[in-house]
């Protein structure tokens, strides 16, 4: 026996259960369930079935201290699950890389483009065989509420242990739970290397851009004392450009303007001209008309004649004006011409001027822009490789939780031997040993249930009527008991006669007190309204 235990109920009542459940009442149910289990002779040539043994007998499990908790160890080993370790890339050859681009930019780029997908998911998955531990959520949460209830109850349960023989003693349920320990340890190490990871990523990316952010600097004040030198002699030169411009400009316009206005001058002259022989030839055409009515025929002739000279001097000055106004005209345009000539042909000077600064400028601009984008770029890998770092380290920790989560929050001092009990019941015939197997039950409150069905509940089959009034401590260990458990009985043929001899050796129908307590147990189960008289009857008889 361990140096610590604790040995679990078999039945533990509901609260709004009024009455006690005595250990008369488990024994006369068990046996009640026991006989309902029995097969009988049911066709011509076989043989019923007899009641071998009824034993209670302790599943062992143990409780190892880890953390907050502590890790539940099947001791049959019958539960040996397997849990998943997800590799991670190599962090060793990442921070190499890493390492060689610390001072040099162009190698710290190259590693983010190597390492850009290495953190995009896990190497491999890994299967971690993890002997005994109990994994099941639904089992570590019943047995948690099941110790619970147990100390809380503070009941006898030291009686007759009859513990089934462990597979895994003190020791070695430690070094399972060590093995739980040591992935745990491991996950943790993987999130504590994702996240120096991340913070050498960091710290490299910012102490490069600083750098950048300096050379920057450097590369602004370089070309700023430049600019300064050049400008004032460019923006000098650029004054004195448009100061000789502006001069020659104003010359070609002083002199075209002199042309213009002599020309002007003389169109105003011949404009008067022509009003003055427009205004003699509008005489003349009346006095032609004057001669026409008078039938004068030498003096039409003679202002005919004088008409048609005048309309030919008319035509001659309106060609003198016309040429004139052509004349102004082309010269103000050659003038305009000649101006902008200057014009442009400074400009190109007073730009060539310019772009002795603005080259400097532009170059700066080019420069720190190609440093910023740089600096831009880095900043998406470092975000985007960092991002990725995050998301593993996050499954990492979800798996250390999943790891913690093994533990109940219930903490012994040291390796605790807990006791599960079932009763193991054995049925024989010529041929072959079958087994029954019942665990741990909750017994409820019966008032209501019996109230409601008093008038049909002794009709009920005799299963039915106890699966009422029991129901499983743990849909967990049910399955337990009733599937893995009893697959073990049938595969390991060892392991089959241990629990037989351990069985026929603590047969409780062989007791001293067995048919007292059977008596008394069949009684009490009657007076709740869960038996007839006439089955109390013949189970006294069979068994008592």
């Amino acid at each position: 026996m361990p140096t610590a235990s604790l040995i679990l109920p078999y039945a533990i009542t509901e609260k709004s259960r009024k009455k006690k459940f005595s250990s008369s009442m488990e024994l006369a149910t068990i046996l009640c369930l026991a006989e309902a289990g029995r097969k009988k002779r049911t066709m011509v040539g076989s043989s019923p079935e007899r009641i071998l043994f009824i034993s209670k007998q302790h599943y062992p499990f143990w409780a190892v201290p880890w953390m907050s908790g502590c890790v539940i160890i099947d001791g049959l080993q019958i539960l040996s699950p397997t849990l998943t370790y997800t590799v991670l890339p190599d962090l060793e050859l990442f921070f190499n890389d890493i390492e060689r681009g610390q001072t040099f930019r162009e190698q710290f780029r190259n590693a983010l483009d190597k390492h850009f997908k290495t953190f995009a998911g896990f190497v491999e998955t890994k299967r971690m065989p993890m002997t005994a531990v109990v994994t099941d959520k639904a089992m570590l949460s019943d047995f948690s509420s099941y110790i619970e209830e147990t100390i809380a109850l503070q009941a006898d349960v030291t009686g007759n242990l009859i513990l089934v023989p462990p597979k895994l003693n003190e020791n070695t349920a430690g070094e399972s739970t060590r093995k739980v320990a040591e992935l745990h340890g491991r996950v943790q190490l993987d999130v504590m290397g994702l996240e120096h990871a991340e913070s050498t990523l960091n710290e490299t990316m910012q102490f490069h851009e600083q750098k950048i952010l300096r050379e920057i600097e450097l590369v602004n004040e370089a070309f700023k004392e430049e600019i300064s030198r050049v400008k004032p002699t460019v923006e000098k030169k650029i004054d004195h450009l448009l100061k000789e411009r502006d001069e020659k400009i104003e010359k070609v316009n002083k002199a075209a303007k002199a042309i213009i206005n002599t020309k002007l001058r003389e169109k105003e002259k011949r404009q008067r001209e022509l009003e003055r022989l427009e205004i003699d030839q509008t005489e003349f055409r009346r006095r032609l008309d004057v001669r026409r009515s008078r039938h004068d025929k030498v003096g039409v002739a003679r202002w005919e004649h004088r008409l048609r000279i005048s309309e030919n001097k008319v035509s001659e000055a309106k060609e003198r004006v016309h040429s004139l106004s052509r004349y102004i005209e082309k010269t103000s345009m050659k003038n305009q011409e000649d101006a902008n000539k200057l014009k442009y042909g400074y400009q190109i000077l007073i730009d060539r001027e310019r772009k002795k600064f603005t080259d400097l400028e532009a170059s700066r601009d080019s420069i720190t822009k190609t440093k910023e984008q740089e600096k831009t770029r880095l900043q998406l890998m470092i975000t985007h490789i960092v991002g990725l770092m995050k998301l593993m380290a996050d499954q990492k920790r979800s798996q250390a939780t999943e790891l913690e989560n093994l533990t109940i929050p219930w903490k012994p001092e040291h390796v605790c031997l807990l006791g599960v009990p079932f009763y193991l019941v054995g049925y024989k015939t010529e041929a072959k040993v079958r087994y029954g197997v019942f665990p741990p039950v909750k017994v409820i409150g019966s008032e209501g249930i019996i109230k409601k069905l008093e008038k049909k509940l002794l009709s009920f089959r005799l299963a039915s009527r106890f699966r009422l009034l029991l129901q499983p401590r743990s849909n967990a260990l049910n399955k337990m008991f009733n599937t893995i458990f009893e697959e073990e009985l049938r595969a390991d043929s060892a392991f089959e006669v241990s629990l037989r001899d351990l069985g026929k050796s603590n047969n409780l129908l062989k007791t001293s007190d067995f048919k007292e307590e059977l008596t008394k147990g069949l009684e009490e189960l009657k007076a709740e309204g869960w038996i007839k008289q006439e089955q109390c009857i013949t189970l006294t008889k069979m068994y008592a």
